[in-house]
C-alpha cells in the first residue's frame, strides 16, 4: 500500500505578508482585503493543495497532513503588521486559510498540527494548540502509526515521530542553531541536521528517521542524500516582514512538499517552491529634450 504525506508549516495566517483569503469580513462587521501579494500567496497555496488532491488518486492509502506549526500569528511578537489583534478574528481567519485543507481529508485520512515558537503561536503554542483542537487533529493519545506519544489531553505535538509504511518521520517545527541565511551555508545547515540526527541516534542504539523536517527559518534546504537521514528544512508561507528585512532576510520563497510512501522504507519527496519577482533596479526617469 502506498500513503500520500503533505507537509506545510510557518503558515501566519493574520500577519499583513503572509497566506489570507483574498477577503475576510471581521467580528464587527468590517472587511480585510487582502493586497497583492498576499493574494498571488493564496493562488501558489490553492495551486498545492490542488496537486494533492491530484496525486492521492495515485495512491492506494490514505492522506496524511502535517502542519508545522506556526500556524497564525498573534501580538506575541510585537508588530504592526497584523491584520488584527482580536482573537475571535484571528481564529476565524485561520480557518479559513486552512479550508483548502481540511476539505480533502476523508475517512482514514490523518491530521497532525505541530507547536511552533512562542513570538509566534503565544505561550506553549497556545494558539497552534487551539487550531488543532478545532480541526480534530490526531490526539497525542492515538497511536495507529506507530507515533511517539505526549501528553495525552493535547492535539498538537512539539515533536512528531511517525513510521508511515515503512518510512520514519521526525517533524518539529524549530530546529538547532541557525537557519542558513546567506546562500553559502544553507546547504551547510541541512547537512549538519542530517548529521546530529544520524550520530545521535547511533550512540543511542536507535533506528535513525529516513526523513527529519524542520521549519522556522523560512528558508528552504536539503541535504539529499548527503547521509543516511535526509533533513528537508522548508519554507515559509509569508513574505519578508520588517524583521526580516532587518536581519537581511530580502525575498522569500514560499511553498511546502510531499512525500510518497510505496512501503518497505522506499519513498519520493517532491518539493513545490514559489519565488516572489524581485523588483528591478530603480532608474532616474531620462530627461526629455527641450
Amino acid at each position: 500500500m502506498t500513503a500520500l504525506v503533505a507537509i506545510v508549516g510557518d503558515i501566519h495566517s493574520n500577519s499583513t505578508v503572509a497566506l489570507c483569503p483574498p477577503r475576510t469580513t471581521l467580528d464587527d462587521g468590517g472587511s480585510y482585503v487582502a493586497s497583492g501579494p498576499q493574494r498571488w500567496i493564496w493562488r501558489q497555496w490553492r495551486a498545492f493543495w490542488n496537486e494533492i488532491e491530484e496525486r492521492r488518486a495515485a495512491v492506494s492509502g490514505p492522506l496524511y497532513i502535517i502542519l508545522n506549526g506556526e500556524l497564525a500569528d498573534d501580538n506575541y511578537h510585537p508588530t504592526t503588521q497584523l491584520v488584527t489583534r482580536n482573537p475571535a478574528d484571528i481564529l476565524k481567519l485561520s480557518l479559513a486559510v486552512l479550508e483548502p485543507v481540511t476539505a480533502l481529508l476523508r475517512d482514514g485520512d490523518r491530521l497532525f498540527v505541530l507547536r511552533g515558537t512562542e513570538a509566534h503561536s503565544g505561550p506553549s503554542g497556545a494558539m497552534d494548540e487551539t487550531l488543532a483542537r478545532e480541526l480534530n487533529a490526531i490526539n497525542c493519545s492515538e497511536n495507529a502509526i506507530n507515533c511517539v506519544k505526549s501528553a495525552d489531553s493535547l492535539f498538537s505535538w512539539w515533536n512528531l515521530r511517525a513510521e508511515i509504511e515503512g518510512v520514519r518521520f521526525d517533524v518539529a517545527h524549530h530546529p538547532p542553531g541557525g537557519g542558513g541565511r546567506v546562500p553559502w551555508t544553507r546547504g551547510n545547515f541541512a547537512n549538519r541536521l542530517a548529521a546530529q540526527t544520524f550520530y545521535e541516534a547511533c550512540e543511542r542504539g536507535e533506528k535513525w528517521p529516513h526523513l527529519l523536517v524542520r521549519g522556522h527559518v523560512h528558508r528552504p534546504g536539503d541535504s539529499y542524500d548527503a547521509y543516511p537521514v535526509r533533513a528537508l528544512v522548508l519554507p515559509s508561507w509569508q513574505l519578508s516582514t520588517a524583521y526580516g528585512y532587518r536581519i537581511g532576510g530580502g525575498t522569500l520563497p514560499v511553498g511546502g512538499a510531499y512525500v510518497i510512501c510505496s512501503g518497505k522504507g522506499s519513498y519520493e519527496v517532491v518539493k513545490r517552491f514559489w519565488e516572489w519577482p524581485i523588483q528591478t533596479y530603480w532608474k532616474e526617469p531620462a530627461t526629455l529634450p527641450g
